[in-house]
């Protein structure tokens, strides 16, 4: 599978590396949002991990937002320590996992949707 994964800390785009790829998923990560929507076309993710407070004008939120109007049905899961999981699914999000990132709960949640 190929995951895109929007975030702007580099422990946490490590971390999330490594587990990804320990369940043999590519992994292209992005420190903006406005980053990933330039490449979105010709990254053709199958799932989008993103982080909700990201450097740049555009949140993580706005972001999913975004995508869902523009018609994308892809599994989007927020990342974050700093939303609510209802405001998350609300703007459109199939999900929501808190950090700091469980190991095993995340290669979970990715087998989910693999």
């Amino acid at each position: 599978m190929k995951i895109v994964y929007v975030e702007d800390n580099l422990p946490n785009q490590s971390l999330v590396e490594r587990i990804a790829h320990s369940g043999q998923h590519q992994v292209i990560t992005y420190p903006t949002a406005e980053d990933a929507l330039h490449n979105f076309e010709q990254d053709q993710p199958d799932m989008l991990l993103v982080d909700i407070e990201l450097a740049g004008p555009m949140n993580g939120l706005e972001m999913v937002r975004y995508l869902r109007d523009s018609g994308i049905n892809l599994p989007i899961i927020a990342i974050t320590s700093v939303a609510e999981r209802d405001e998350c699914i609300q703007a459109g999000c199939n999900d929501h996992f808190v950090k700091p990132v469980s190991v095993q709960a995340l290669y979970d949640l990715i087998a989910q949707y693999t």
